[in-house]
C-alpha cells in the first residue's frame, strides 16, 4: 500500500481529516512515510541540507558547549546528553569525536529514536562509542544534562489555520475529483482555546499552530529535572510569523533542494514543514517549570559558543583539520543562510538563576527581548 492510498483509506467518506494527521502519516506511517522509506533525505543526493552536512563542526561546537554546561552543574559524575531527531547519527559521532578524556568520562549518550531503520543507521555509525537508546521520551529516566534537538520540532504536525475576517477556521483534507484538497471547516474545540492569543487577520490569512511541540516540552520537563533544553531549528517568533503580510503561513514541502508548496501532492514522497513558532515554545516551557536561558540567530550562538575553540587555534600552524573547521564554520554562521534563518533556543530546568552561556551573550535579557 502506498503512502496516499494509506491516506486516502483515513479519510471517512464525505468527510475530512487534520492536516496534522495528513502529515503524521505522509513523514512517519511506517514503511510508507517519507521518514520510513528509506528515500535519501540529507545532503547533495537528498533533498536538503541540514548543519551537519557541512562537516563536523557543529559537533565540535557543542561538545564545548556541553562541557561548560557539564561545569556550571558542577561537573556531575553522569551528564546526559538526550538527543531527539539524531537521523543517521552523524552529529552525535561528531560531538563524542571532539569531546575531551575528561569530559568523556561523564558523559551518557541516549538518542530517543522511534524510528528502527534509523535506530539501525545511528547504532552502526556509533558502535565505538557507549550510546544507549529509548523508543520514546516517556521510556528515558530521569536525568541531569541537556536534551538537544537539531530540526526536530519543524517537522512536528501541525494544524492548519485560515481566519474568515473575524474568526479562526480550520484547513483540513478531504477527497477531491483528482486527488487531495483542502476544506474550510470549524475549529474543534480542542483547538479553539490555543487561538485566543492570535491576533484578527483578513480573509484568507493562513497560519500554523502545533500543539503536539507543547506535549513535548511537557514530556522533555517530565524527565529533565536539572540542565537544560537546547533547540536548534529554524522559525520566528510568534510577532513576527503573525505579521499582517504574512498571508499564506510558512508551511512548505521539499524534494531535490526545491521548495514545494503543494504540500498535498505525493505524500510519503517529500518532506513537509513550517517554521518553529519559538514564543509558543517558550509559553508552553514556562507552564512546565523552565526558565528563560537564551535566543539567538545560529550566527551569534556558534560566535558566543566557539569562543574557546577559536582562542584555542591562535598561534597555531595552519593544518587541513582546523582549515575545514574553520571553512564550515564560516557556512554555518553565513549571514544569508544558515547563520540569520536557524536559530538557537535554550530553557533551563531545576537551576534557582539564569546560567550565562558562553553561547547567548545577551542571555535571558536576549530571549525576553525576542520571545516575551
Amino acid at each position: 500500500m502506498t503512502c496516499q492510498e494509506l491516506i486516502a483509506r483515513e479519510i471517512p467518506p464525505q468527510g475530512s481529516i487534520s492536516f496534522a494527521r495528513f502529515m503524521e502519516l505522509a513523514l512517519y506511517a511506517p514503511e510508507v512515510g517519507y521518514y520510513n522509506s528509506g528515500i535519501r533525505r540529507v545532503g547533495g543526493s537528498g533533498d536538503f541540507y541540514t548543519s551537519v552536512s557541512v562537516g563536523p563542526a557543529l559537533g565540535a561546537v557543542l561538545a564545548s558547549l556541553y562541557e561548560e554546561m557539564w561545569t556550571a552543574l558542577g561537573k556531575p559524575q553522569e551528564f546526559f546528553v538526550v538527543e531527539q531527531g539524531a537521523d543517521d547519527g552523524q552529529l552525535a559521532a561528531d560531538v563524542l569525536t571532539a569531546a575531551s578524556p575528561e569530559f568523556l568520562h561523564s558523559l551518557r549518550y541516549a538518542i530517543v529514536e522511534p524510528l528502527p531503520a534509523l535506530k539501525d543507521i545511528q547504532s552502526s555509525r556509533l558502535s565505538d562509542w557507549r550510546v544507549i537508546w529509548f523508543d520514546s521520551l516517556q521510556d528515558l529516566p530521569e536525568f541531569e544534562g541537556v536534551h538537544f534537538s537539531n530540526e526536530l520540532v519543524d517537522a512536528m504536525p501541525f494544524h492548519l489555520l485560515c481566519s474568515d475576517g473575524s474568526h479562526w477556521k480550520e484547513m483540513q483534507i478531504r477527497h477531491g475529483e483528482t486527488g487531495f484538497e483542502f476544506t474550510e471547516t470549524q475549529l474543534p474545540e480542542n483547538l479553539s482555546a490555543l487561538t485566543d492569543h492570535l491576533p484578527t487577520r483578513p480573509a484568507g490569512y493562513l497560519t500554523e499552530i502545533r500543539p503536539v511541540a507543547n506535549l513535548w516540552i511537557e514530556q522533555v520537563a517530565n524527565r529533565l529535572k536539572r540542565g537544560f533544553l537546547l533547540v536548534l531549528d529554524y522559525g520566528l517568533s510568534r510577532e513576527q510569523l503573525l505579521r499582517e503580510d504574512r498571508v499564506r503561513g510558512t508551511f512548505a514541502s521539499f524534494r531535490a533542494h526545491r521548495r514545494d508548496d503543494h504540500v498535498l501532492e505525493d505524500p510519503g514522497q517529500k518532506d513537509i514543514t513550517a517554521h518553529v513558532d519559538f514564543t509558543a515554545l517558550a509559553d508552553a516551557g514556562f507552564l512546565v517549570g523552565f526558565k528563560a536561558c537564551g535566543f539567538c540567530d545560529q550566527h551569534h550562538f556558534l560566535v558566543g559558543a566557539a569562543t574557546s575553540l577559536l582562542r584555542s587555534l591562535d598561534g597555531q600552524m595552519p593544518t587541513d583539520a582546523n582549515t575545514k573547521f574553520l571553512r564550515a564554520l564560516k557556512a554555518l554562521m553565513h549571514p544569508e543562510t544558515m547563520g540569520t534563518q536557524f536559530f538557537a533556543f535554550c530553557l533551563t530546568a531545576g537551576l534557582p538563576d539564569p546560567i550565562p552561556l558562553s553561547a547567548f551573550r545577551d542571555g535571558v535579557v536576549g530571549f525576553k527581548k525576542v520571545l516575551i
